[in-house]
């Protein structure tokens, strides 16, 4: 799963570096919320913009990561809360590991919503620094 903070391109690169090894495929998560305008605010980002933001930035990681070009991939971009996404693609995909950023997993570490995910984790979760 990805954020596009400073460090994605360290957790994509492991990830794939993984699944090469392992001669395994990758799924690339990049969950998000729709956010709504309220009174005073600017006018959200529409949905059709982000997820073309997501897939220009994910391009940009591409570039920078020759070896994803040998690993088949799917780059899914999301609505909804990180944790609901995971859980979904980890009952549906048969999914064998997580890999976030360590940066990412504080972000989350007193979300019950994490800590309830953590708890019905059947797989292992990699932190990259």
């Amino acid at each position: 799963m990805i954020d596009f903070s400073v460090n994605t391109e360290k957790v994509v690169k492991w990830a794939a570096e993984d699944a090469f090894d392992h001669q395994a495929s990758l799924s690339i998560l990049y969950p998000y919320r729709l956010k709504f305008q309220r009174d005073g605010e600017e006018k959200p980002m529409a949905k059709k913009q982000q997820e073309t933001e997501a897939m220009e930035g994910f391009q940009k990681i591409k570039a920078a990561i020759p070896i994803l070009k040998d690993i088949p991939h799917d780059f899914l971009v999301e609505v909804g809360f990180a944790t609901d996404r995971l859980e979904a693609h980890m009952q549906d995909e048969g999914m064998s590991l997580i890999v976030l950023s360590r940066e990412m997993a504080r972000m989350v570490e007193n979300d019950n919503n994490w800590n309830t995910l953590l708890k019905r984790l059947t797989i292992p979760i990699v932190l990259v620094p």
